[in-house]
């Protein structure tokens, strides 16, 4: 949508007024180099929750994500910010996670019972019947809109897992938040249980994905995916 295009136009002309060099890495436009000698990678979700935004619903992501080489797993800081009303998620490699400068940490829970769980199944009939099982031992389930800003709530224990099994889910869209989570404790990890490293941050790739905030909630949530 327009709203997409705008955001995203905004961050490479701040990129190019400020002369910072770099290897961008966007959902419009995809790879573009800025400058001549780039330094880093960086990856960004100008508008995660188009739909949100376009309804006047509050619940509207953007998100940055830095790595000095083109792989995932490589990631080192990462920013999502919350654009309805400021709130900051941010985290360095080995440094933790932070809330508005706060420090955070992921959850405690470990059963599917006591678990309030983030759950996408938008646009994908197959996913519902894959999601049904640990759908229905969980305490209570919540889809807000904004995978990013769903999955910042994991790393803050506001949610205790997230899971999306339509297989949408692009680089851009988690690329900032698999450090925010990883960094608040938590785990990130595609749903057959394997990591990100290796995937080419300037590829467009599609993943199923599985944000928990403890092996033990991961481990319940891994035996229930069919």
């Amino acid at each position: 949508m327009l709203v997409d295009k705008v955001a995203e136009e905004a961050i490479t002309r701040y990129l190019e007024r400020h002369k910072v060099e770099c290897t961008f890495v966007g959902e419009e436009r995809g790879v573009q180099t800025i400058g001549e000698k780039p330094e880093f990678y960086l990856v960004a979700d100008a508008v995660d929750g188009t739909t949100n935004a376009t309804r006047g619903i509050n619940f509207v992501s953007a998100s940055l994500a830095v790595a000095p080489a083109d792989d995932l797993g490589q990631v080192e800081a990462a920013v999502v910010m919350n654009l309805c009303h400021g709130e900051t998620f941010e985290a360095e490699k080995g440094k933790g996670a932070r809330c508005n400068g706060k420090r955070v940490r992921a959850s405690d829970v470990v059963s599917l019972k006591d678990a309030v769980l983030g759950v996408d199944v938008s646009r994908s009939p197959d996913s519902v019947g894959r999601s049904a099982p640990f759908m229905r031992k969980a305490k209570t389930v919540r889809s807000f809109g904004s995978a990013a800003l769903e999955i910042c709530y994991v790393a803050s224990g506001r949610l205790d897992a997230y899971v999306d099994l339509r297989g949408m889910l692009r680089t851009v869209d988690f690329a900032a938040v698999m450090l925010i989570v990883e960094e608040a404790g938590g785990i990130f990890v595609q749903s057959d249980g394997r990591g990100f490293s290796g995937y080419r941050l300037s590829e467009l790739n599609r993943f199923y994905v599985l944000a928990a905030a403890n092996e033990g909630i991961y481990r319940e949530l891994a035996s229930n995916i069919t």
